[in-house]
């Protein structure tokens, strides 16, 4: 097995602010040493990470690059990263939190005026001091929705999530610092978007099949994928997971499986490798007689989209991921999960899911 960037999950705010002031003092020693300052930072590029097939996990790998302050190309990164190290420290000193918009207005100027530069950074800075970006104490806005028998404390408010109406409990950006109590359902579904969630809930699916449903509206969140994986690994839930049939939901489905290669140093804490694919499949497509009408013909984006997942060795390693994928491209058609409703706004949680489920038909 190739070597990865290992970081840990847990580190408390006093080693935080250790750590922060070891990297800043390196960066000392070095300019009176007379030598070029310098940082070492793992690459976080696309030729630096792999696929374990075993663990079914995308890890990152161990490549470094170095960033200078008497190089051209790379003075403005180091200033920039020591800038972010030192509103880090004074984030640590006072234990609080701060969101990474926050960080990017303490300078605009110096980021360019561009936030996904100071969010690379902090990611770059997390993986260099191995951590993961929560250990930073830097928050994301969660966007995830959780409802179902599930009893959380947060602070001192405990609750459940099927007693918060039909919008269920908002995820929090502090999950780790989430309390789960208490479980009373049997699985996890994962669906992609609020509109299937909408139909979901106005069905009462989660009462009736002790489950807890959860949705990270698109491309999930850090906590909203560390609650499912919680879930997953503290509570021994299954997770499966609904998305459309497209190269997208496919995608979001693999990242909630094996992780993203943008947040490959994370994957461990996040992936939940056992997850299952309940659908909607484009081979369901048929199976369940979705109407030709309902169906949507693939843009060229989608299927280029679709060629370059086939080339991923974590979907050319299993059959049936493949060749789902590839029937996809093949008919140049997808669907929503809404195209089920033709059958009738029931068909889906009184039909599809069952059978899904009851025959164990999913990747």
């Amino acid at each position: 097995m190739r070597s990865k960037t290992i970081v840990k999950e847990e580190l408390p705010a006093k080693e935080l602010l250790k750590s922060i002031c070891s990297i800043a003092e390196n960066v000392l020693k070095d300019i009176e040493r007379r030598k070029n300052p310098g940082f070492e930072v793992p690459n976080r590029g696309a030729g630096n990470f792999f696929y374990d097939e075993k663990s079914d996990v995308i890890y990152l790998g161990s490549k470094k690059s170095s960033r200078t302050f008497h190089s051209v190309a790379t003075t403005t990164a180091f200033t920039q990263m020591l800038f972010v190290l030192s509103v880090l420290q004074e984030t640590a000193e006072k234990k609080k939190h701060l969101t990474k918009r926050e960080i990017y207005y303490q300078d605009p100027e110096l980021f360019n005026k561009d936030q996904d530069a100071s969010d690379n950074l902090i990611e770059d800075i997390a993986v260099t001091m191995g951590v993961t970006r929560p250990c930073l104490r830097v928050v994301a806005t969660a966007k995830g929705v959780c409802i179902g028998d599930l009893t959380l404390r947060e602070g001192k408010d405990k609750f459940n999530c099927s007693g918060l109406g039909r919008g269920g409990w908002s995820v929090s950006p502090f999950i780790d610092e989430v309390d789960i109590v208490d479980c009373g359902a049997d699985y996890v579904l994962v669906v992609e978007k609020d509109a299937a969630l909408i139909r979901l809930v106005e069905e009462d699916f989660h009462k009736k099949n002790k489950c807890l449903l959860i949705t990270g509206k698109g491309q999930p969140d850090i906590a909203t994928r560390r609650l499912i994986r919680r879930l997953n690994k503290e509570w021994k839930l299954p997770v499966y997971v609904l998305t459309d049939s497209d190269s997208y939901g496919m995608q979001i489905c693999s990242s909630y499986k094996r992780g993203s290669i943008s947040l490959s140093f994370e994957s461990a804490y996040l992936a939940v490798p056992s997850a299952r694919f309940l659908g909607l499949l484009p081979s369901d497509l048929d199976k369940f007689k979705v109407p030709k009408a309902a169906r949507l013909e693939m843009t060229e984006w989608d299927i280029k989209k679709a060629q370059t997942m086939l080339e991923y060795p974590w979907i050319k390693n299993n059959k049936r991921w493949y060749s789902e994928l590839k029937l996809m491209i093949d008919r140049r058609e997808k669907a929503e999960l809404q195209a089920l409703a033709k059958h009738g706004i029931t068909f889906m949680t009184d039909v599809y899911i069952p059978t899904k489920l009851e025959s164990g038909d999913w990747i």
